[in-house]
């Protein structure tokens, strides 16, 4: 049985690379898919080689054309003896359906897809009209010819049509994102965010909430705001340090150093950095909105919090003074990831969901 994978429109592994994300897709989600299907083709949207993958995998480069849209669309037929060897196409996002809608409308090749978040929402926040325009028009034809989809959140799953769609979140690998013991440097606390410097993480908000706070705070993540960020906690007096990128098998090591990690965004799809975390046994704040919310339980396995300034500090500090909520949250967090996003089962229903599509086809 052969799979053919679909980036997300215009990525590549060396754009992955850029913030550490090619590691993880090739460790965790790559090597299992290896194992469950003979062959697999990954459409990338560069002209690249990519080592340290499976014998089975080949990455089919695109050579002719940089503007990812049009590419996106003459992908199948460009490809065309790959495109037929696949029994079964998964795409990765809403964009990243154009390919699979042309390949199933003139090849008749099923294709799977994830629904992450409310892309149109996140477009909007960061600006980019355009966008929104494509998501509308792409929005019911990859819904349509969608052999089944895969949402991420409750949210979206209750918006898709329910014959065809799965709720899988997104998990983590329990066994590699784990406590470890801390060893104290300094008396100040850490506090931790990982993430896109761009609006919608909200981290202009979180930095000003920190003023006077005694705590060191990092982010890992690179965008458009860094120079603000800095700026801003210049001014604000708070000891703030990004660190570009970190690979996803060092960001272990990462969470375990810090005391508190912070989710600040004014909306969130499933995102991964805070499950990481909770895996890692941290007391969590986050935001109260999409994607954060379904993952944190207020006063049990973290707390949630409103978007503005105040309520941010008001929720940092109780953990900052108070050791034993610390612990509690960090420990009730750990045992919630174990229970409801470990990797390992739920890549498993990925993979049966995908061999279900191949083998109706």
């Amino acid at each position: 049985m052969t799979l053919g994978i679909i980036l997300a429109s215009g990525d590549s592994f060396k754009n992955m690379s850029k913030s550490g994300q090619d590691v993880r897709f090739k460790y965790f989600y790559i090597k299992k898919f290896a194992k469950s299907f003979s062959k697999i083709y990954i459409f990338t949207y560069a002209d690249e080689r990519v080592m340290e993958l499976p014998a089975n995998v080949e990455v089919v480069r695109n050579k002719y054309v940089n503007n990812r849209f049009i590419y996106g669309f003459l992908m199948p037929f460009l490809n065309l003896r790959k495109i037929y060897k696949c029994d079964v196409f998964r795409a990765y996002h809403l964009l990243g359906t154009l390919p699979a809608i042309v390949t199933r409308i003139i090849f008749g090749k099923p294709y799977v897809f994830n629904y992450a978040y409310d892309y149109a929402k996140f477009a909007k926040i960061e600006g980019k009209p355009l966008q929104i325009i494509l998501i509308r028009l792409i929005h019911y034809p990859a819904i349509f010819f969608a052999s089944k989809i895969i949402a991420t959140m409750q949210e979206i799953f209750r918006q898709l049509p329910a014959k065809k769609t799965f709720l899988i979140p997104n998990g983590v690998d329990i066994n590699f994102f784990r406590p470890r013991k801390k060893i104290k440097v300094n008396k100040k606390l850490k506090l931790l965010s990982v993430g896109r410097l761009e609006p919608q993480k909200n981290y202009l908000t979180l930095i000003s909430a920190l003023k006077g706070l005694a705590v060191d705070f990092i982010i890992v993540g690179s965008g458009s705001l860094k120079a603000k960020l800095l700026s801003l906690s210049k001014k604000m007096k708070v000891n703030l340090k990004i660190i570009d990128k970190v690979e996803n098998l060092k960001l272990p090591e990462i969470y375990n150093r810090a005391d508190i990690f912070v989710l600040s965004s004014l909306t969130e799809g499933p995102n991964k950095a805070i499950l990481e975390a909770m895996a890692c046994g941290l007391p969590t704040v986050g935001t109260n909105v999409s994607g954060i919310k379904e993952v944190i339980i207020n006063k049990s396995n973290g707390l949630l919090t409103k978007t503005d300034s105040a309520s941010l500090r008001n929720s940092i500090t109780k953990l900052l003074t108070n050791p034993k909520l610390r612990e509690k949250l960090g420990h009730s967090a750990r045992l919630y990831v174990e229970k409801r996003f470990d990797l390992k089962s739920l890549l498993k229903k990925e993979v049966q969901v995908l061999q279900q599509v191949a083998r109706n086809n």
